[in-house]
């Protein structure tokens, strides 16, 4: 009866990419120190967790896609502002513009909540 051997560690490929003036210089520095593309990647990555130089991020999977859904919204909202001026700029009242300035500090202030969120 023969046995199969079987392999205990798992393999899981990561793939990342470079510009073109960035490989030369991977390979470059792969290369002092006698190691394959890969290992050397893999080596990098390692030091940079084990120092701590890879930090959590601040904000959790969730909360970025609510802060992307709100940005979208101001965007459409800006965007909306934009058009009508764009269509009436030869009509507008002094109101209108008081108005405008009004949404436009109220877009100021959601996006200062926004960016403290991101802080």
């Amino acid at each position: 009866m023969t046995e199969k051997k079987t392999n205990k560690r798992a393999y899981t490929q990561v793939k990342f990419r470079l510009t073109e003036e960035e490989l030369p210089q991977w390979l470059e520095k792969a290369k002092e120190r006698s190691l394959s593309l890969p290992k050397f990647s893999k080596q990098i990555v390692q030091q940079a967790i084990a120092q701590g130089k890879i930090k959590q991020p601040k904000i959790d999977k969730q909360q970025g896609i609510e802060i992307i859904r709100q940005l979208a919204k101001i965007g459409g909202n800006i965007n909306q502002i934009a058009k009508w001026c764009n269509t009436h700029k030869e009509t507008v009242t002094p109101e209108t513009a008081e108005r405008f300035a009004h949404n436009l500090e109220q877009i100021r202030k959601e996006l200062q909540i926004l960016w403290q969120q991101l802080k």
